[in-house]
């Protein structure tokens, strides 16, 4: 008959049979009163099922009906008089309208009319003739005028319900599809770009290796023969170099978003940690153990930023009172770089402007390495970077450069 579900409907019906307990009462204690002795057992048995297809209502409305059904057929025959419990027929018919399907309204229908007529034909059977018609005919127009805007009412609660999960569904589709179309256009976006980044650099290179061999191999066959001509071209094949590291400077430049060309200088190694450590302040400690290897360039780079930006992040995100410490540990299989805080980076908020954590990543394993970074146990953030040393990897640290 239905299909129950505790998680949702539990809830409903002790809501509602706190409201079919409250109705009950209402209905039964009025009854007290009436000098009839054999009245009050009658009514109240009825006017008890009756109010017990309240707690039904939104859970197994059909239900409800069916028990309304019946025991209006129970007042009909047994009791002469209207009883206060007839209020819980209008909440059932709007419950019906409000939670069951547009095919229950036939049977609504037919339950209104045959209540409407029988109810008041039996309430009236004791007035006088002249006014029996009267009263019978209000009495039937007044029920069948609840039982029918009782039942509107809940069908337009429910049209309006649908309306709004329609419209909520429709709202999140066209977010998504926003998002979806939003996504495609920024990778569209930024293939275009890194195509057009490879062409411009491409051109640039290529021109200039173009002139410099030139100029090398001319300078090589005059070397001997005119020496101030090989001169020449080596002042050249020079101005050419150093144009073309301009040239792929700025569009660096352009492809970080930087709005000049940064200065280029030797680039940073493990040994200048201590001294970045100095410069964050003193609430950034740092310790190390084992003495510091030979690395290649790219591997002391990649340990170098890990620490710049993990100390960044803590400086912006951890708070104004957190303290930070840094751990190198050497050995011969790796170099391990631990940075952790005691601050609150994980509940600040960003903005929007880093991809620090991803950018740490990306040097971390293009070194053949491993990385990790999220909030402590014991609160505060961590970030935790393996770079493995070449004599484990063989060259496959190199592979960064190939990207």
């Amino acid at each position: 008959m239905f299909d129950f579900h505790w998680s949702t409907d539990g809830r409903l019906l002790t809501r509602d049979l706190a409201l079919a307990g409250a109705l009950a009462a209402a209905s039964i204690l009025p009854l007290t009163v009436v000098p009839d002795a054999g009245f009050l057992p009658r009514a109240a048995l009825w006017s008890a099922l009756m109010c017990l297809s309240v707690v039904a209502r939104r859970v197994a409305p059909r239900l409800a009906l069916g028990i309304v059904a019946a025991a209006g057929i129970g007042m009909a025959v047994t009791v002469s008089a209207p009883v206060p419990a007839l209020f819980a027929v209008p909440v059932v018919v709007y419950s019906v309208g409000r939670y069951d399907r547009l095919s229950m309204m036939a049977p609504v229908a037919l339950l209104g009319v045959v209540g409407s007529i029988v109810g008041p034909m039996v309430w009236t059977r004791t007035l006088e003739q002249g006014y029996q018609f009267v009263g019978t005919a209000l009495l039937v127009l007044v029920c069948a005028a609840v039982v029918a805007l009782s039942y509107l009412a809940g069908r337009l609660v429910r049209l309006r319900h649908y309306t709004e999960s329609l419209d909520r569904e429709i709202a999140t589709e066209k977010f998504v599809a926003a998002q979806r179309q939003s996504a495609q256009e920024l990778a569209i976006a930024e293939g275009r770009a890194r195509t057009e980044v490879a062409q411009e650099l491409h051109d640039v290179l290529a021109h200039s290796l173009s002139i410099i061999v030139v100029q090398a191999e001319g300078a090589k066959a005059l070397t001997t023969k005119r020496p101030e001509a090989a001169v020449e071209a080596l002042g050249v094949i020079a101005d050419t170099g150093r144009k073309s590291i301009a040239e792929v400077r700025r569009i660096v430049a352009v492809m970080r978003g930087e709005s000049e060309t940064p200065d280029f200088g030797p680039a940073p190694t493990l040994s200048q940690i201590p001294d970045l450590v100095a410069a964050s302040g003193g609430r950034v400690s740092l310790r190390v153990e084992g003495e510091p290897p030979v690395v290649p360039e790219s591997l002391g780079l990649a340990g170098f930023r890990v620490v710049q930006e993990s100390l960044t992040n803590v400086l912006k995100h951890a708070g104004p009172t957190a303290h930070a410490e840094v751990v190198m540990t050497y050995s011969p299989q790796e170099v391990d770089i631990v940075v952790r805080d005691d601050g609150i980076g994980v509940l600040s908020s960003s903005d929007g402007h880093g991809s620090g954590v991803r950018g740490m990543r990306e040097r971390v394993q293009a070194m053949g390495g491993t990385f990790r970074a999220g909030p402590r146990s014991g609160g505060g953030f961590e970030v935790h970077a393996r770079l493995p040393l070449p004599s484990q990897l063989g060259t496959s640290w190199l592979r960064g450069t190939n990207r």
